[in-house]
């Protein structure tokens, strides 16, 4: 068998060398990836948890502000009653 010259081997151990410096390279970026995507999902999932809590909030003040316009409905009515009231009586002091 004949040996291998040094040329070969030399060309040998550099293509080893970058076959191991490419698979390095790949898992790191591959990790540096799930990183990022990891980092990105939780960004979104406590951003959909707040919208989430501003829409319940928003929801509460709506529920407040229509309980308040019923209550101002309620006032109104029995304004407009006692206007109406007064008015007569004004009219009935002004005909006797």
């Amino acid at each position: 068998m004949k040996a291998l010259s040094t040329e070969a081997v030399i060309s040998l151990v550099i293509a080893a060398c970058a076959l191991l410096f490419t698979a390095l390279s790949y898992k790191r970026t591959q990790s540096q990836d799930t990183t990022a995507s990891a980092t990105e999902r939780a960004t979104m999932t406590a951003d959909v948890r707040y919208i989430r809590t501003s829409i319940d909030e928003i929801k509460l003040e709506n529920r407040a502000i229509q309980k308040d316009v019923g209550d101002l409905k309620t006032k109104l009515v029995e304004i407009e009653a006692s206007a109406n009231s007064a008015h007569k009586r004004i009219d009935d002091l002004m005909k006797g």
